[in-house]
This record gives C-alpha cells, sequence and structure tokens, in this order.
C-alpha cells in the first residue's frame, strides 16, 4: 500500500490504489484501474480533509489520517462531491473526528441526510466563499453537474491548487506513482472518462471553465487518476475542447434497423420528405456505426428520426442501445419522430414514441407503421414526417 505523500509543505494525498477495478459502479470498464485521492491540509490554525476514499478502504484511509494527526483535531472536512467513492469512509470519519464541520454545497448537505441517515454538522458554502486556515486560504468555486447537481472545486489560493473533484480526472493508476510526469501519457484514459461521465453535461463543463479561466493554476488535485503538476492548463483545455459544439449546420438525422428491407425503404421516404435547402439530411443504417458515431450524430442534430421496425414484439437489441445513448449526451434538440415495418405485431414503434416522451422530445407526428412490405401511401405518410420534421427544424430558426 503506497504511504501518505507530501505534494507541497503540509499538503498530503492520503487516497488509495486500486489497480485491479475493472469497472467502475457498475457501469464503466476501467482497463487502468483507478485511484481514489483524498487530501489533508494543515494550516497554521486550522487542518482540513478534503474528500474521503471507497469504503472497503476505510482502515487503510483513517490508518493514513492518523500517522499525520490526531482526526480529533481535525477541524473541516470538505466534501466536494457525494458520490460514494468520495463519502464511502465520511461515516466513520465523522466517528472519529466529531467535533469536525463539513463544509459542501447546499445540495451535498441535502444528498449526505439522505446517504449517511444522521445528523451532520454541516456549513454550506457559496461561490467565491473563502475559509483561513491561518496562512492558508481555501476558496470554493461551485461546480454543479460536474457530474452531480452537489459539486464543487476548492482552490487553495497561495499555493495555486485546484482540488477538482471528479473534473479534469481519469480512471488510471500506475502503482506507486500518483503524478501525471511520472507516468505515460494516459490522454485516451482521460478522454474516455469524460466520454463516460461528462459527455452530458458539456455545458457545465465549458461554465466551470470560465469560472477559473483567470485563476493561477500550477497544479490539479483531481479525485481520480494522477495529480496534475505538469501543464495543468493542457487538461482544462482538453475538457474544454471535448465539451464544445462540433456543427453549425442544420442537420435532420435519421437512425434505422431493417433487417429485411421494408423499414429502409420507408428511411428512404421519410429522406426525401425532409430534403429541402439549408438543411443536411442524414440517414445511417446503425448497424454501420459505431457507438461513439452514434453519440456525434445525436449531439449534431437538430431533429432525430428513428426508423424501427419490430422484433418479437419488441425494440431489437442494437435500437434500445441507440435510444440509451440519449441519455448519455448532451443534446440540442428535442425534436423526434418514429417509423417502422412489423409482422404480425407492431409494437416497437409505441415503445420508443413512450421512450422519446420520457426523455422530453416532442414529435412531429404520430409514428408510421406498416405491415410488411410499405404501400405507396404509407411512403407517402414517410414523406409526410420528413416533411413534419423538416418544418419543425425551420421554425427554430
Amino acid at each position: 500500500m503506497l504511504g501518505t505523500i507530501e505534494i507541497r509543505q503540509g499538503l498530503y494525498w492520503i487516497g488509495m490504489e486500486d489497480p485491479d477495478l475493472r469497472v467502475f459502479d457498475d457501469l464503466f470498464p476501467t482497463e487502468h484501474g483507478t485511484t481514489y485521492n483524498a487530501y489533508l491540509l494543515k494550516g497554521t490554525d486550522k487542518t482540513v480533509l478534503i474528500d474521503t476514499v471507497e469504503e472497503k478502504f476505510v482502515d487503510e484511509y483513517m490508518d493514513k489520517v492518523r500517522s499525520l494527526v490526531d482526526p480529533a483535531t481535525i477541524d473541516y472536512i470538505i466534501v466536494n462531491h457525494t458520490e460514494h467513492d468520495h463519502s464511502g469512509s465520511l461515516a466513520y470519519l465523522l466517528q472519529q473526528a466529531p467535533q469536525a464541520t463539513v463544509l459542501c454545497t447546499t445540495a451535498a448537505k441535502n444528498f449526505l441526510v439522505n446517504i449517511l441517515r444522521t445528523p451532520v454538522k454541516c456549513q454550506t458554502v457559496k461561490d467565491g466563499d473563502t475559509i483561513d486556515l491561518g496562512g492558508r486560504t481555501l476558496r470554493f468555486v461551485i461546480a454543479p453537474f460536474l457530474h452531480w447537481p452537489d459539486t464543487m472545486f476548492t482552490k487553495l489560493e497561495e499555493d495555486n491548487i485546484l482540488f477538482s473533484c471528479d473534473a479534469f480526472a481519469a480512471h488510471y493508476c500506475e502503482t506507486g506513482h500518483i503524478f501525471n510526469d511520472e507516468v505515460d501519457d494516459f490522454t485516451s484514459a482521460r478522454h474516455f472518462y469524460f466520454d463516460c461521465i461528462f459527455r452530458p453535461f458539456k455545458d457545465k463543463v465549458l461554465a466551470a471553465v470560465e469560472k477559473i479561466r483567470h485563476d493561477v493554476i500550477d497544479m490539479i488535485c483531481p479525485s481520480h487518476g494522477p495529480i496534475i503538476r505538469k501543464e495543468p492548463w493542457k487538461v482544462i483545455c482538453q475538457f474544454e475542447e471535448w465539451s464544445k459544439p462540433t456543427s453549425q449546420s442544420k442537420k435532420i438525422v435519421l437512425l434505422f434497423l431493417s433487417p429485411h428491407g421494408s423499414t429502409e425503404k420507408m428511411a428512404h421516404a421519410v429522406v426525401r420528405g425532409a430534403t429541402r435547402d439549408g438543411l443536411e439530411v442524414i440517414s445511417y443504417h446503425i448497424n454501420n456505426l459505431s457507438a461513439a458515431e452514434l453519440r456525434n450524430l445525436m449531439e449534431e442534430a437538430d431533429a432525430l428520426l428513428f426508423g424501427i421496425p419490430t422484433f418479437n414484439r419488441d425494440i431489437a437489441k442494437p435500437m434500445w442501445e441507440v435510444l440509451a445513448y440519449l441519455s448519455t449526451v448532451r443534446l440540442k434538440t428535442n425534436i423526434a419522430g418514429v417509423f417502422g415495418s412489423y409482422g404480425w405485431s407492431g409494437e416497437a414503434c409505441k415503445m420508443a414514441e413512450e421512450r422519446l416522451k420520457g426523455l422530453g422530445f416532442k414529435l412531429v407526428a404520430d409514428s408510421v407503421r406498416t405491415t410488411f412490405t410499405p404501400t405507396a401511401e404509407v411512403l407517402e405518410q414517410c414523406e409526410a414526417l420528413g416533411k413534419a420534421a423538416a418544418d419543425a427544424v425551420a421554425a427554430r430558426q
């Protein structure tokens, strides 16, 4: 086990390494493991802990705390974010440091009540609030939805160190090394982390970067992965670049699945109806696109149209996966439409409509459905669906 490491005078890394972790939160692959970064900071007058670690490491974490201070002397515990990988050891820590005050956002305080199910001595902070530790000053930067509503950054002013929580982080662990200039380039791991966690909150990333744009930042201490002491602004700029809009043109994106060709024929008719000057209309069979390509197209679209055949009274798994991606991206549209063919039953289009309505989409028309091969009349209805989508996009110009 890696011991405590003094980052700057009186500032210590007291986190834990988890190199063998392969799935985070039962959701995200972690090919390179991860770290749970936590920090202890000593001022002249006050001692502060910044974050805790996953509950399974609570004993090792407390050993590190005790090696530096008596827990009973801890004045503040900063909770930048309440997700379990940050707060998992907090309940036990508070038992050992009953006089400590938790510093957090209002949202975090509300979450902690429901996570810990016990009274917590909390002091909520606002954007720009500071706290004097005696020769060292902490300033709080509220950064909601990075990636929970409760998130904030903490800045150690005199040392120009940003405790950025999950922002600018990565699931990456190279055992025994906690600084980015000690390990191989892990940009791809950082981008994958961004894609899994921050992609739905790109506008929030841009807003948070704007809040710190004029700060001097010499080091970033994130909650996961190596501490960024080499070129910290390069990492911030990467997150900013990944969050910027990728397309300015008006675009209708049509995604379809067509095992026997009938839904594809309908798709061609929808495209004909949607086509007009000044509007790009693109149609793809979903099996020809990667997950990354699908998500990029969703973010670029001003309207999304789905060609969905019924498979065994359901939406086929590949298309369900496409619909699941909608909650993982930052959409600029809520305009949608559905069409598809079926054989002996036709539930899929209605299921898709309900999914889209649940996500806040407005359907330009009722879904167009047909049994087996579409007739000329059905193809006319598909053209009308495409025209309705184009009209809806034009109305927003």
